[in-house]
């Protein structure tokens, strides 16, 4: 009995259930694709749950979930915390509309009057229907912290859960904008991505950051990771793993 309790005490009850990750419904993908290459190169067991990168972090500081995967930087009061943030590849906030929507480029000033509710029709007259994430969703965060600014509110605007119901909106409605992952977009989709203020979101405007909504993705760790979660990071920031975040449609860190 003894031995059980000192165990419970050094491993929690995440240990109990395996590894567990959670968070960010955009790259739920791209942590499942890694996690599945980590095992197949001989690496344990990942339970990889989606809920958004604020769930994510809130779970693994309670010590509710071993891992935590982010579509957006740490919060200070994360780290505070004690959540380690580990940066493992790079995305953009892509803005799509409706291959029949006729405009190409947008700037960020115009995105913002879209989402705080000013612009409420396109140049040629018809109604804009402004797509929204969850307040849990990292790339919302990103999206309020680089369009709109620290604090300004969301106007009127109709609700998606994650990307996919995002493309899918968007895909059947003419009129209709969102922001999403560009690491979410795949080929064959009736998506149509504008740039903004000019600049498309690819690898080297991400990376060198003249794309005005990129960011960096990051996996989090209550603590400074050990085990079979260190050595999931280190093959996430290694060739193999880096390979597979390229094959998955997202930017590598290098």
């Amino acid at each position: 009995l003894a031995a059980f309790l000192v165990w419970g005490l050094t491993y929690g009850p995440c240990s109990a259930a395996g590894i567990v990750a959670r968070g960010s419904d955009s790259t739920i993908n791209v942590v499942k694709a890694l996690v599945k290459a980590f095992g197949e190169d001989g690496g344990a067991a990942i339970k990889v749950e989606g809920g958004g990168s604020s769930k994510g972090a809130a779970a693994c500081i309670a010590g509710d979930v071993n891992l935590a995967f982010m579509s957006r930087g740490p919060k200070s009061k994360e780290t505070s915390a004690g959540l380690v943030a580990v940066p493992y590849a790079i995305d953009g906030v892509a803005i799509i509309v409706n291959p029949k929507n006729p405009t190409s480029d947008i700037s960020k000033a115009s995105l913002k009057e879209i989402f705080i509710g000013k612009k409420t029709k396109w140049e040629n007259g018809k109604p804009v229907m402004a797509l929204n994430r969850p307040a849990t969703s990292g790339t919302r965060e990103v999206f309020q912290g680089k369009v709109l600014g620290k604090g300004v509110a969301f106007g009127p605007k109709v609700a998606v859960k994650h990307d996919k119901a995002a493309h899918m909106t968007v895909a059947k409605v003419v009129t209709a904008v969102a922001y999403t992952s560009a690491g979410a977009l795949k080929e064959g989709e009736n998506l149509k991505v504008l740039t903004v203020d000019g600049v498309n979101p690819e690898p080297k405007t991400l990376r060198d950051g003249s794309y005005p909504i990129a960011r960096t993705l990051h996996f989090g760790t209550k603590g400074e990771a050990s085990g079979d979660i260190k050595a999931f990071l280190d093959f996430v920031k290694s060739g193999k793993g880096q390979a597979v975040i390229q094959q998955e449609g997202f930017v590598t860190l290098k």
